[in-house]
């Protein structure tokens, strides 16, 4: 319990952990309706799922039937990388908002549980 109070009076420190106490962050942004940027970051999550495994597991079937394993070896690392960006790229458009105000939300309640 000591180490959580010492560590709460550090984290006191930062600036982040000092606007999240001040400003009493609360979950109420994921009230709010989803906006136009928030809802194609959903879709790029969506199409990042849609084209990695299925596509790369046709262009496996592909690769043994033509008996090329280098187009599953390089083919499969570029579509893999391509549908990781986009993953990357969706989560960005549509949780790094909340994600910043989950965060914030988590620390303060941290701070009050343990600093005293």
């Amino acid at each position: 319990m000591r180490f959580f109070k010492s560590l709460s009076k550090q984290l006191l420190k930062i600036k982040f952990v000092q606007n999240a106490v001040a400003e009493k962050t609360d979950l109420s942004i994921f009230k709010e309706k989803p906006t136009p940027k928030m809802i194609f970051g959903f879709i790029c999550i969506t199409v990042s799922y849609i084209i990695c495994w299925p596509v790369i597991s046709v262009l496996g079937i592909i690769s043994i039937y033509l008996k090329a394993p280098l187009l599953l070896i390089i083919g499969g690392i570029l579509i893999w990388g391509t549908s990781h960006l986009l993953f990357m790229f969706g989560f960005y458009l549509a949780g790094a908002q909340h994600s910043k105000v989950f965060l914030k939300w988590i620390t303060r309640l941290f701070i009050e549980k343990f600093s005293a």
